[in-house]
């Protein structure tokens, strides 16, 4: 089933709400953990990503794209500014350094998609390109 589209405006929003202030609280001194991170921007994106099938109208595609663009930004706060003393040792390891540029690029590639309306496109970017990435790096950080 669908979420009305205003429930989703709404979570895209409020994500990006969430993200400025991380953001701005990261010039000042980094205070969120990766956990707050995944918890309240990229699980919820990935979700509209993974989600995203027969979109029909072009506010659909819109939520897909402002998805792709918040999981992006959120990739970037990740490898910048969570202050979590643990979290600068594995943001320094070639592993997670990977996993996360991998999320951000796959994240371009479903803005691709969303320009083109390419649903086969879409699928293949969260299916093929974004969860591999995703699920390794659970396994391999999560319990850390």
């Amino acid at each position: 089933m669908r979420k009305p589209i205003k429930t989703v405006v709404a979570a895209v929003a409020a994500s990006l709400m969430l993200l400025i202030q991380f953001q701005s609280a990261a010039q000042s001194e980094a205070q969120w953990t990766v956990k707050e991170v995944m918890n309240a921007i990229i699980t919820p994106m990935t979700t509209t990503i993974w989600g995203a099938y027969q979109l029909e109208t072009d506010a659909q595609w819109q939520q897909v794209e402002n998805a792709a663009l918040t999981v992006i930004a959120a990739g970037n706060l990740l490898a910048s500014s969570v202050s979590e003393p643990q979290f600068k040792d594995r943001a320094a390891e070639t592993a997670w350094q990977g996993y996360n540029t991998q999320m951000i690029n796959t994240a371009r590639q479903v803005i691709a998609a969303v320009a083109n309306k390419d649903e086969e496109a879409l699928s293949s970017a969260g299916n093929d390109a974004l969860y591999p990435p995703c699920e390794s790096c659970h396994q391999d950080y999560q319990a850390k």
